[in-house]
């Protein structure tokens, strides 16, 4: 009956510290809209709560905004109009064009994909970002009219 117990705890404890997955398994999907259109696709994760943050993958922003990107290795180079960024998986700074920004979170892999904070991308992208309380939708607003502000 010892044995017994003891092979349930230890299973219970390595369960509980096996890194990654129990952390995956706290991610939750964020719809995603831009500009009121929805950038999410079936079967893409588009957008994530992480750790309390939201995240986007990098690639689809970039795509929705008709910008480019470049991997060398765990870092992406991004460009959205003038604007550039350097995102690197694990990091929780970025670069944007010739300064050194604090992430609210750690850039992060997820099947192959590099997701970014939202917050951050939208800066470069000369955006807005509205999350509501739940944290179930993120809506990116581009000002095309400057006087609207």
């Amino acid at each position: 009956m010892t044995r017994a117990l003891a092979g349930l705890a230890l299973a219970a404890f390595l369960a509980g510290t096996s890194g990654a997955a129990p952390a995956l398994a706290k991610d939750r999907v964020v719809r995603l809209l831009l500009d009121g259109r929805p950038l999410d696709r079936p079967g893409a994760q588009v957008a994530l709560l992480h750790g309390g943050v939201v995240y986007g993958d990098v690639v689809d922003l970039v795509k929705a905004f008709s910008g480019l990107l470049t991997f060398h290795g765990k870092a992406v180079w991004v460009t959205v109009g003038d604007t550039y960024a350097i995102y690197t998986a694990g990091s929780r700074t970025a670069r944007v064009d010739r300064y050194s920004v604090d992430l609210p979170g750690r850039c992060f892999m997820r099947n192959g994909d590099l997701y970014v904070p939202l917050s951050a991308f939208v800066q470069v992208a000369k955006a807005k970002l509205r999350v509501n309380p739940a944290h179930t939708q993120a809506d990116i607003i581009v000002n095309a009219n400057p006087l609207d502000e």
